[in-house]
């Protein structure tokens, strides 16, 4: 997709550095709350150079305008870099739509895990009004669950 390609251009006109690949996007919410991509302001950008620095700058969505210098910072764990993928956020807020989870989103990140089995591919992350967690594949479009994640370590038993 050429979004991919967007965002590590502007990246290396204003840094000189190649970037081979973009690590996470996460969208800035107008409110703080909302329902279709309109109401996701601007992205915050992620992305990895082939010495494997990572660098964040935040980009405007139209009718938006304007980012900010990208700057270096440590590349998270548990994500890898790409360069493509196929659902972009208007058609991944219509899939959200289609889902039982809530009817709005609080948070919404686009990234690859790292993972073992492989993930086949990058996945929209939404989180919801009512605190589940929707994951739509970047290629495929196929919801992954959209339940909350609760993790019990040492429980004991009843």
């Amino acid at each position: 997709m050429a979004q991919v390609k967007n965002y590590l251009g502007l990246a290396s006109e204003k840094t000189g550095v190649q970037f081979i690949g973009l690590e996470r996007k996460s969208g800035v919410i107008k409110n703080g709350m909302g329902s279709t991509a309109a109401d996701i302001l601007g992205w915050n950008i992620l992305v990895r150079d082939d010495s494997g620095t990572c660098y964040e700058y935040y980009a405007a969505r139209p009718p938006l305008i304007g980012m900010t210098q990208p700057i270096p910072t440590k590349c998270p764990l548990g994500i890898i870099a790409f360069d493509d993928y196929k659902i972009d956020i208007e058609e991944a807020v219509k899939i959200f739509h289609s889902q039982n989870g809530g009817d709005k989103f609080t948070d919404v990140t686009l990234s690859w895990p790292l993972v073992h089995p492989a993930a086949p591919e990058p996945y929209w992350y939404f989180r919801t009004n009512l605190g589940n967690n929707v994951v739509i594949g970047a290629n495929s479009g196929q919801i992954k669950g959209y339940s909350p994640i609760v993790v019990l370590y040492m429980a004991q038993p009843k």
